[in-house]
């Protein structure tokens, strides 16, 4: 076993848990961090360098899962620090997948996030379309209803989508830089909410992205949708932590035109 996370050891409470989460994870972690650095040294630093932020992270946000696809973001975005801090150019090129890993490895966690910090890079529909399936986790079959179209349809379109935002990551490894762990805190605004609410009754992919960003840049954190037959249940927390529940019955006409996820 790769024991390296024991060359630091904070005495934080919540140390023994991280190593717990980590140690598992580590030959992987190294492998893929020789991979980025061609170099043994320079992936033992790479390494640290990963395992120390990626414990920033974990002090802020404990109940965080610490997958292998977040580790290598952490050492991805790490490397690119270490080779400016050296006036050097990050290695360029995409590496082998398996050394990457797969998105079905991919927890919730990894996928709200990449969707957070990225959602400029795909379209919103490809957006929301990965946010009801992957985060909130409506089934193909509900999310095609939704929007009017089939589930084959949905599922195709979902594909595209996990591909195009995978992509966006190993491309955009600077975007989980520390900064990403501090959000702004202004309150949570009702008018976005409904916004968001509304987007959903209306069944607009547009407007449901719109709104889910405000949120998100607001401070608020969109904790659950769920879609109880024809009913939507949404949970918002709020910068202060306070809980806010609400539900809306969806209503849809004949007449109605509904958006596509085809591009």
């Amino acid at each position: 076993m790769d024991r390296s996370i024991e060359r630091f050891s904070p005495s934080d409470e919540g140390y023994e848990t991280f190593a717990e989460m980590t140690l598992p994870l580590q030959s992987d972690l190294r492998r893929y961090c020789l991979a980025r650095t061609g170099s043994a040294w320079d992936a033992d630093d790479l390494l640290q360098e990963a395992l120390i932020k990626a414990y920033r992270w974990h002090t802020r946000f404990p109940n965080r899962e610490i997958t292998k696809p977040f580790l290598f973001r952490i050492a991805a975005n790490a490397w690119v620090d270490i080779c400016r801090s050296r006036q050097l150019q990050p290695q360029a090129g995409q590496l082998e997948e398996h050394l990457v890993g797969s998105y079905d490895e991919w927890s919730r966690w990894d996928v709200r996030e990449a969707l957070e910090l990225l959602s400029d890079r795909l379209e919103p529909k490809q957006v929301v379309l990965i946010l009801l399936i992957d985060v909130f986790h409506f089934t193909a079959k509900e999310t095609g209803m939704l929007f009017g179209q089939s589930e084959g349809s949905v599922k195709a379109a979902l594909k595209r989508a996990r591909t195009r935002l995978k992509t966006a990551v190993e491309r955009h490894p600077e975007c989980w830089d520390d900064s990403a762990i501090t959000a702004p805190s202004r309150g949570l605004s009702i008018e976005v909410f409904e916004a968001l609410v509304d987007g959903f009754r209306r069944a607009d992919p547009y407007a449901i992205f719109r709104s889910y960003q405000t949120m998100i840049d607001d401070g608020s954190v969109v904790d659950r949708i769920e879609l109880r037959g024809s009913t939507l249940y949404f949970t918002i927390i709020d910068p202060d932590g306070h809980v806010l529940t609400i539900t809306e019955k969806l209503k849809r006409s004949d007449e109605q035109e509904y958006s596509t996820f085809e591009e």
